[in-house]
């Protein structure tokens, strides 16, 4: 079929960040409009337990919006920065701003997807003790494989060195569903959980373990196990938390399980010169359950954020005759490393019940906030109201002189 456009995939967040830059950026009129700081309009209106969602799911956590959003103004020092900066920026062609967003993302599928996806996970140990984790989420550079060997190894009670993980192929391991909606270490990390407490209770089940075992006993007992019954493994599949309840004819209901929840603060630099708009400083606060791996979750928000300032200044697809016109690296432009600015991340933990370890999921939040905190901080700084991205030297140009022309 002949089309005017290329095929288009997923993106980080897959359609949150565009709808939180739009309601993120709205919320900031809405306050000026009330003669409210942002920061005052959102605390007035954050959801909390027992409130409802759009899709009308009752939200049955504890959540603490406030909490998160007080941490996010004290860390980057924000009702002080405002006021420095409004008293600065006069007379200035380099002018500064503070902007903030609040926000939320869902973990693992929406609605009934994973019910669909039934995802099912393995867990077997050899003769030698060793035990191998069979998933076909993949390494993609985030840390998939360490989060599941520490949550088998914890389970087990023996050393992460001793866990492998098997190659993702179908044909070898049970499907536990694509590695996307921020359900690897949430959703297959607890069935990893599961299966790997299973095959403790088979062995301790037949009398071949017993509490406070040594790594030596665990062995032992592996090649007894084995010696007498054969493989030893331990499967577990996908059952959804009680009490959710979607609609897939309405599109009403529980639309997650769970939900991560942050605020973002971007301090912003613009250059009434050169039109050029740079963060220089980004505080990012998040609550994410618990934190299995804490320098992989660091580097998951730092990645995102960096993902997102791409996103939000830098990177313009062109379109011509339905192909894209920049698609090299010398024209479509990203940011490098003297781009990013220091990036503060901060998790405040509350344990789920139903992730391992307590832990949700966390790969597309980061993706959500950056966007409109920046182009709220951009207006604080320059008072110009952007409701596009990339907002590129040649947009902040063309709207300046627009509005002062």
């Amino acid at each position: 079929m002949a089309t005017n456009t290329p095929p288009h995939g997923a993106f980080r967040g897959f359609g949150a960040p565009q709808c939180i830059f739009a309601l993120e950026r709205h919320l900031d009129k809405v306050a000026a409009t009330l003669g409210l700081r942002p920061d005052e309009l959102r605390r007035r209106n954050f959801i909390a337990k027992g409130h409802a969602t759009a899709t009308g799911q009752v939200i049955a956590e504890e959540v603490d919006m406030p909490a998160l959003l007080d941490r996010a103004l004290r860390e980057s020092d924000y009702h002080a920065k405002c006021e420095r900066f409004a008293r600065e920026n006069a007379g200035r062609h380099v002018k500064r701003g503070v902007g903030l967003a609040s926000f939320f993302h869902g973990a693992g599928f929406t609605g009934s997807g994973e019910q669909h996806l039934a995802s099912v996970v393995g867990v077997e140990a050899t003769s030698e003790g060793r035990v191998r984790i069979l998933v076909s989420s993949t390494e993609m550079g985030q840390g998939t494989n360490t989060i599941l060997a520490q949550i088998a190894a914890q389970m087990l009670e023996v050393p992460y060195e001793h866990v492998d993980i098997a190659p993702p192929d179908t044909a070898q391991v049970p499907n536990s569903g694509p590695t996307v909606a921020s359900r690897t270490c949430m959703v297959v990390g607890k069935l990893v959980e599961s299966a790997a407490l299973g095959l403790k209770q088979t062995l301790t089940g037949v009398g071949l373990l017993k509490e406070g075992y040594s790594t030596a006993e665990f062995r032992h007992a592996c090649s007894a196990y084995i010696a007498r019954h054969g493989s030893l493994r331990s499967y577990s599949q996908y059952q959804a938390p009680p009490g959710i309840h979607w609609d897939d004819e309405k599109y009403q209901g529980d639309a997650y399980g769970t939900f991560a929840w942050a605020v973002y603060v971007a301090e912003v630099s613009v250059d009434l010169l050169t039109y050029e708009a740079r963060v220089e400083d980004f505080v990012a606060v998040q609550e994410v359950g618990r934190v299995i791996h804490p320098v992989l979750a660091t580097g998951q928000i730092e990645g995102g954020v960096a993902q997102a300032i791409g996103y939000t200044l830098y990177e313009k697809v062109a379109w011509e005759n339905g192909r894209m016109a920049n698609g090299q690296m010398t024209n479509y432009i990203i940011p490098t490393s003297m781009d990013i600015p220091p990036i503060r991340v901060i998790f405040e933990e509350r344990p789920y019940p139903y992730g391992p370890m307590g832990a949700k999921g966390i790969g597309e939040l980061p993706m959500d906030g950056p966007a409109p905190a920046i182009l709220n901080a951009i207006e604080n700084a320059t008072g110009l109201s952007l409701v596009s991205i990339p907002a590129t030297p040649e947009t902040l140009m063309t709207t300046w002189e627009g509005v002062h022309a």
